[in-house]
């Protein structure tokens, strides 16, 4: 080792540990918080008390950010996989392809509570969804949908051309290529692309509060249903001082959903390391 590289070697060694560092007390702080209320009846309980949210627990706000999440990784993934195959494969003039990536790039920047207020306006009251799953599950995918769409655009330009080229004086259509060589070659890192962002909208609150996420509301029956979300609930019981104690157990829940997200989609990479081995 040159004495050139050991200083960056050891800065990036530390920066490690510091980072894995700073997980493990964060999860451990909130954890020791919230030990008093932590049970598996917390989380499989309804919220109770009065006011709301003082006692019980918090499942309905555990089964509707999943679902949320669900709705906004759904829609934000098929407008963000059309929208780079397009840009990559498809497009040919810079123009058009400098006019979307800037339009992109300005969805990426826009506040989240900015997007809340653009659902409320436009999908709840505009196109009538009323106060919805659907209408919180859409106002995630658009703030997703940028994460999604440059990863997998960067990842397409990434392709060997000689094997687009092959394929063609082979006689197969791009379409066909697409799907049938391309989604399966890249299915790991677009699952892991997918998990992330999807990590990424379950912790979002300011634009589900305006969409169709309420205080106190049951496990959603149906896209029409208003819906309970941990970000939100968190929010609640730490703005109006309902109970700290419950707000610890909820934000340390929400945590370990997001921690196993982001490790979910460490996984098709592991697997992949290992296939290599």
């Amino acid at each position: 080792m040159t004495m050139t590289n050991f200083p960056l070697r050891c800065w990036t060694v530390l920066s490690t540990v510091l980072s894995i560092g700073l997980l493990f007390f964060l999860l451990s702080f909130v954890f020791i918080k919230a030990q008093g209320v932590i049970s598996l009846n917390f989380i499989l309980a309804k919220p109770a008390g009065f006011p709301v949210g003082s006692a019980g627990g918090i499942w309905p706000a555990v089964a509707g950010s999943l679902l949320v999440t669900l709705i906004a990784s759904l829609f934000a993934t098929i407008l963000a996989f059309f929208t780079a195959v397009y840009m990559v494969f498809y497009c040919r003039d810079d123009r058009i392809k400098l006019v979307v990536n800037l339009i992109i790039q300005c969805i990426a920047g826009i506040p989240s509570i900015v997007l809340g207020l653009f659902g409320y306006a436009f999908l709840v009251i505009k196109l009538e969804l009323g106060l919805s799953i659907l209408a919180s599950g859409l106002t995630l995918a658009i703030m997703i949908f940028p994460y999604i769409q440059i990863r997998l655009q960067k990842l397409f330009l990434e392709t060997n051309k000689q094997l687009l080229e092959a394929s063609a004086s082979l006689g197969i259509n791009r379409s066909y290529t697409i799907i049938n060589l391309l989604l399966p070659m890249y299915r790991k890192q677009i699952l892991s692309i997918i998990t992330l962002a999807s990590g990424f909208a379950m912790g979002a609150a300011a634009p589900v509060m305006l969409t169709g996420c309420m205080m106190n509301a049951p496990v959603p029956e149906s896209l029409a249903s208003p819906f309970m979300s941990l970000p939100y609930h968190l929010y609640v019981l730490i703005g109006q001082g309902i109970s700290l104690e419950n707000a610890y157990g909820t934000a340390f829940v929400l945590m370990i959903l997001v921690l196993l997200l982001n490790l979910l989609a460490a996984v098709p990479t592991l697997l992949g390391m290992r296939g290599k081995r």
